[in-house]
C-alpha cells in the first residue's frame, strides 16, 4: 500500500523525516518496502501558468487547432503555441518555460512552429510523467495557484511515497489514519482525526432512502446519505494529485472522494446514482443462483446464491464488498446521489471475490475485516467532501440499519504477566501511555489494567496480544539478553513424532524420496479410489476449486498425483512415499477421525540404470516388501493375511500384512487401470499404505540379545510341487515350515517359484539350521528334513519334488 508522506502528517504533528518514519515503522512490525520520491524523476522546472490571452490561430495539426497564447508567470510573459483542446483565457496550467526538464531527460527550449516561436510548453499529465491522460488536453490547475510557483510544490509532489506491506492481521494499518496512529504512538505524538463538520439541510435521510437488510449474517450494518444538487465534473488537482501518488486514477470528483476516502480512513464506499434506485429503496440480499450481474468493469457476471448483493427491489445493483453495478454508475448526467457506508462478513467477501476473479481495493479490506463502527466517519467524510467539491447539498442525517450490534471487548493486563513473558517490564504508567496512543483506553483495576478493544483492533483477544503492543511500541531493545530463570527441562519427541521418524529413516534408506502433498482431492478420482461401501469422503465447505473439494480419504491418493507429474516430466523411474493423514467421518466433537499412514508408490524400473545392475521393472513383491520394512522398522511382526479395506486396488492383486492380534498393519497391490487412466497414468503403478496407528498399537517386541555363533550352519533346500488351483498359499506352507522345523531353525527363505505348462507351480524353500552348544550332525539334520517333507505332504495336496 502506497502512502504519501505528506499525507500522514495532516493527522500526526512528526518531526522525523520519510526514512526515519519508515525505520520506526519497520521496528514496530510493518514492513515498509521502499521510501521513494513522489515527483517523477527529471522534472524540473516547470511552473504554473496562466493563459492571459489567446493572439490567433495557426491552423490545425493532427485535428487539433493551433493556438498562439501569451502564458504569465507573475513577473514574465512568453508566446506559447498550445494545440490542446482545453486551451482557453484565464486557464492556470503546466507551464514548462526554456531551461525546464521533463521526465525522459527532455528539455525545453524555444522553438519554431509554422514560423512562429514558441517559448516554452504547456504540458499535459503525460508529459509530466504525472498519469497517463493526453487526449484532454493541459494539466489544468486550481483557481487558487499562484502564477508562477514551482509546480512540483503546488501539487505537492516535493514528497516521498511510503509503500508498506500490511500483514492479513493489521486491517486498521490499510488507511492513512492507521499508520498515522502508529507513528503517533512511537513518537508520542497526539493523532489528530477532526471530525467532520457536515452542513445538513432539507428532508432527513430516512424520508429520501430506505434500507432492508434480508442477510444480516452477511451484512451486519448499512448506512446511506443522500446528497442532491451535484455537478460531476473533474476532480480538483490536489485530489487527482493525491490519487496518483497512491496509484489510482482520477475518474470524477463524486467518485474519487469515494476512493480518497478508501485510502484516508480505510473503509471502502460506493455511491449510487439515486435516480436510477426503484422505489429509491436498497435491498441487501443474497444473489439468486445463476443471477446475471454487470459490474461496472462492463463484464457481465454470473452468480451463485452464497454471494450478497445490494439491490433495489427489482434488480442487483452492486456486488456486495467487491465491485458497484454499471445500471446505478455515477455519470456526467447524475444530479442526486446515494452514499453507502457498510460492513460485510469478510468470508463472504473472500469467497465472492475469489469465485469472480475480481480483486478490487473495497474487497482487499472487507476480506481482513473492515471497522464497523468507523463506518459512519468515514460516510461523514466522504459526504462533506462530496457537497464541497460538486456542490451538493447534504440531507439531514442517514440511513443506519445496525441489526447485529458489535458487543464491547475489554481485556484485563497485568503488568506481572509483562515482566514474566519479556523478561522486563516498563514502568505501569509508561504501558498505559502506549497503550492509550495505539487508540486502546485503559483504566486501572486494582493491580491490572483493564483494556478496552477497539473496533478496529481485530488482532487483538487477549493478555499476551497487549504484551506484544507494548514491546513493539516500547522497543525491543529493551529487552534484555539474559538467560531465562526457570529450569530447563528436558524434551522428548512425542510418540507419533518418533514414529514417523523411524518410517522416514528406513524409507529414505531404502532409496525413496518423501513427497509432500496437499490434504484436498479431487471427487471424481476420490469415488475411484473408495472401496465398495465405504462412507463419501467429507467436503470443504469453501473449496478453493472443484478439484479440490474433499478431503482425502485414501493413504494414495496424493502420491498417485506425483507420481503422474514425474511421469509426465520424463522420470519413468519413481519410488516415493509420503507420511500422510485421511479423513474419515466418526463420532466424536469433531465427527472426524485422521488416521495416519505411510504411503509408497513404486513405478517404473526396481533400480537405477547401470552396467552391472540388470533392468527388472518393479512390481508388487517391491511393495510389499518395502511395507514390511518399515514394519519390521517399527518393531512390528506381521504375516500375510486376507483381504483389505482400501480401494483402487486391482482385485486380483490386492494382498494385506497382519499382526498376531489379526488387524490390518498394511495393504499392498497394484493401482487399478481405471484409477491410473483418471490420473493419467499409463505405466503399471505399484503401492502399499502402512496404518500407523494400527502399528503404534501393537505390542513392543522385548529387546534380546544373544552371542554370535561359534558353531557352523548346516542348509537344506525342500522344494514342493502344487497343483493348478490357487487356494493354497506359499504363506500357509511357511508358516507351517517354520512351526514343525523346531528351535534349531535360524532361517527360512522361499528362492524360487517355478511354473509348469499345466499351471502347475514348484515352490523351493532354503532352510538353515544352527546349534548354540555343538556341530549339528547330518544325521540330525536329515532326520528333522525328513519330518517336514512328510508333515508337509500330509498336511497339503502337495508332492516333494526332488530335481
Amino acid at each position: 500500500m502506497k502512502i504519501p508522506y505528506r499525507w500522514i502528517g495532516e493527522f500526526v504533528e512528526l518531526r522525523l523525516g520519510a526514512a526515519a518514519a519508515a525505520d520506526r515503522l519497520v521496528n514496530a512490525g510493518l514492513e515498509v518496502a521502499s521510501v521513494t520520491p513522489l515527483a517523477p524523476a527529471g522534472l524540473a522546472g516547470v511552473v504554473v501558468g496562466e493563459i492571459e490571452a489567446i493572439e490567433r490561430e495557426l491552423g490545425e495539426s493532427h485535428g487539433h487547432r493551433l493556438l498562439l497564447c501569451r502564458v504569465s508567470t507573475g513577473r514574465e510573459r512568453f508566446s506559447v503555441i498550445s494545440g490542446a483542446p482545453n486551451t482557453t483565457v484565464g486557464t492556470r496550467a503546466a507551464f514548462a518555460p526554456p531551461g525546464a526538464t521533463l521526465p525522459g531527460g527532455r528539455r525545453i527550449a524555444a522553438a519554431k512552429i509554422r514560423g512562429v516561436e514558441s517559448q516554452g510548453m504547456l504540458c499535459s499529465e503525460r508529459e509530466l510523467g504525472l498519469g497517463d491522460e493526453h487526449e484532454a488536453g493541459l494539466l489544468v490547475l486550481d483557481g487558487d495557484a499562484r502564477p508562477g510557483q514551482d509546480l512540483v510544490a503546488h501539487l505537492g509532489l516535493d514528497d516521498h511515497v511510503l509503500e508498506i506491506e500490511i500483514t492479513p492481521n493489521r486491517p486498521d494499518c490499510l488507511s492513512v489514519v492507521g499508520v498515522a496512529r502508529e507513528l503517533a504512538a512511537l513518537t508520542g505524538s497526539r493523532l489528530r482525526v477532526p471530525a467532520p463538520a457536515l452542513r445538513e439541510s432539507g428532508a432527513p435521510a430516512r424520508t429520501l432512502a430506505r434500507v432492508r437488510i434480508e442477510a444480516p449474517d452477511l451484512c451486519h450494518r448499512f448506512t446511506a446519505r443522500v446528497v442532491s444538487g451535484v455537478r460531476v465534473g473533474p476532480s480538483p488537482a490536489w485530489l487527482g494529485a493525491r490519487l496518483r501518488a497512491v496509484g489510482l486514477r482520477p475518474i470524477s470528483n463524486v467518485v474519487d472522494v469515494t476512493n480518497y476516502v478508501l485510502w484516508e480512513r480505510g473503509h471502502p464506499l460506493h455511491a449510487f446514482d439515486y435516480d436510477t434506485l426503484a422505489e429509491r429503496t436498497i435491498v441487501v440480499r443474497r444473489a439468486g443462483k445463476g443471477e446475471r450481474f454487470t459490474t461496472l468493469d462492463g463484464q457481465e457476471r454470473v452468480l451463485d446464491d452464497a454471494m450478497l448483493v445490494i439491490a433495489d427491489p427489482g434488480r442487483a445493483v452492486g456486488l456486495a464488498g467487491v465491485m458497484g453495478g454499471a445500471n446505478t454508475e455515477v455519470s456526467a448526467g447524475t444530479t442526486r446521489v446515494l452514499l453507502e457506508s457498510a460492513y460485510f462478513d469478510p468470508v463472504s467477501i473472500r469467497r465472492t471475490s475469489r469465485a469472480l476473479g475480481l480483486r478490487t481495493d473495497a474487497a482487499y479490506r472487507f476480506e481482513r475485516g473492515a471497522d464497523v463502527e468507523a463506518l459512519v466517519g468515514a460516510s461523514a467524510r466522504a459526504a462533506g467532501l462530496i457537497a464541497e467539491l460538486a456542490g451538493g447539498t447534504l440531507a439531514r442525517g442517514m440511513v443506519d440499519v445496525y441489526p447485529r450490534r458489535r458487543k464491547p471487548v475489554r481485556v484485563r493486563l497485568r503488568m506481572s504477566r509483562v515482566k514474566r513473558v519479556l523478561g522486563v517490564a516498563p514502568p505501569a504508567a509508561k504501558a498505559r501511555a502506549i497503550l492509550a496512543g495505539l487508540g486502546l483506553p485503559t483504566r486501572a483495576k486494582g493491580a491490572a489494567l483493564d483494556v478496552e478493544i477497539p473496533s478496529f483492533r481485530r488482532d487483538l483477544a487477549m493478555e499476551d496480544d497487549l504484551v506484544e503492543e507494548i514491546v513493539r511500541v516500547w522497543g525491543y531493545d529493551k529487552l534484555r539478553s539474559t538467560l531465562p530463570a526457570s529450569a530447563v527441562d528436558v524434551v522428548t519427541h512425542p510418540p507419533a513424532l518418533h514414529q514417523a521418524q523411524v518410517v522416514r529413516r528406513a524409507l529414505a534408506g531404502a532409496g525413496l524420496a518423501e513427497a509432500v502433498t496437499h490434504a484436498f482431492g479431487d471427487p471424481g478420482r476420490a469415488a475411484l479410489l473408495r472401496a465398495a461401501g465405504a462412507p463419501e469422503p467429507l467436503g470443504l465447505l469453501n473449496p478453493l476449486a472443484q478439484d479440490a473439494s474433499v478431503l482425502r480419504s485414501h493413504p494414495l491418493e496424493g502420491l498417485l498425483g506425483a507420481v503422474s507429474v514425474n511421469l509426465r516430466r520424463q522420470q519413468p523411474d519413481v519410488a516415493l512415499f509420503e507420511i500422510c493423514t485421511t479423513y474419515e467421518r466418526a463420532a466424536g466433537e469433531t465427527g472426524a477421525a485422521e488416521p495416519r499412514w505411510a504411503a509408497i508408490a513404486l513405478s517404473g524400473g526396481r533400480t537405477a540404470h547401470a552396467w552391472h545392475t540388470p533392468d527388472a521393472p518393479a512390481d508388487v513383491y517391491d511393495a510389499k516388501g518395502l511395507a514390511e520394512h518399515v514394519l519390521a522398522a517399527l518393531g512390528v511382526a506381521v504375516t500375510p493375511g486376507g483381504a483389505g479395506r482400501l480401494g483402487g486396488f486391482e482385485p486380483d492383486c490386492h494382498g494385506t500384512l497382519v499382526t498376531a492380534a489379526g488387524a490390518v498393519a498394511a495393504e499392498f497391490g497394484e493401482v487399478a487401470a481405471a484409477v491410473r487412466e483418471a490420473f493419467g497414468l499409463d505405466a503399471p503403478v505399484f503401492g502399499a499404505a502402512v496404518a500407523l496407528d494400527i502399528a503404534a498399537a501393537a505390542p513392543a517386541p522385548a529387546l534380546a540379545y544373544q552371542a554370535l555363533p561359534r558353531f557352523p550352519a548346516v542348509q537344506r533346500d525342500l522344494a514342493f510341487v502344487l497343483g493348478a488351483a490357487p487356494a493354497l498359499t506359499a504363506a500357509e506352507i511357511e508358516a507351517a515350515l517354520a512351526r514343525e522345523a523346531g528351535p534349531l531353525l535360524r532361517a527360512l527363505t522361499l528362492f524360487d517359484v517355478f511354473r509348469f505348462p499345466d499351471g502347475r507351480r514348484s515352490l523351493a524353500w532354503r532352510l538353515v539350521f544352527q546349534a548354540e552348544d555343538r556341530t549339528l550332525t547330518d544325521d540330525e539334520v536329515n532326520a528333522i528334513q525328513a519330518r517336514l517333507t512328510g508333515r508337509i505332504t500330509g498336511t497339503f495336496p502337495v508332492t516333494p519334488r526332488s530335481a
